[in-house]
């Protein structure tokens, strides 16, 4: 820098905001070429980026498995007592879980359901693939239990059952 008062775009050529960025690090840690250990440091982040992405879309999902049941458990030792004068105490957690799911799988996925006129009143039966987790049919079920407030039981591998949770 050259005075105490001067801009950095001031004089004959103006700077771009990294490298004013860049001159103010250096000047304030003492550390000459800090622009080299700022590009390797955006470079690995770059490269590290797609191992962050792929770990972090399960780790939401298997959170939000977590929430939800022990929000369930909550519901019920809240609502214990008035169970026995009511008809039906988990309609309210149905509601609420359905909401959260629905929410998480139309703003991370976009999930949008088609062809719900086509359910039927009655039984019906709804084959859907689900690859590595099922989180597809939760998003299902609570998408048909938000719009048509109904539900839907569920025929599955054994693999399901052995989820934690």
């Amino acid at each position: 820098m050259t005075g105490g008062n001067e801009s950095f775009t001031a004089g004959p050529t103006s700077m771009s905001y990294l490298t004013c960025l860049t001159y103010i690090l250096e000047e304030w840690t003492g550390v000459e070429d800090i622009g080299d250990y700022l590009s390797y440091a955006f470079y690995i982040l770059w490269l590290l980026f797609p191992l962050v992405v792929v770990f972090v879309l399960p780790g939401v999902i298997v959170i939000l498995f977590y929430v939800s049941i022990l929000w369930l458990h909550i519901y019920k030792r809240k609502n214990e007592i008035k169970e026995a004068y009511s008809h039906d105490v988990w309609i309210g957690a149905r509601e609420m879980l359905a909401t959260i799911w629905d929410g998480h799988g139309r703003i991370w996925h976009g999930y949008e359901l088609h062809g719900m006129e086509n359910i039927p009143q009655g039984p019906g039966l709804v084959v859907f693939y689900h690859g590595a987790t099922p989180v597809d049919y939760i998003y299902f079920t609570a998408r048909l239990h938000i719009m048509k407030k109904r539900r839907c039981s569920v025929v599955a591998d054994h693999f399901v059952f052995r989820l934690p949770g």
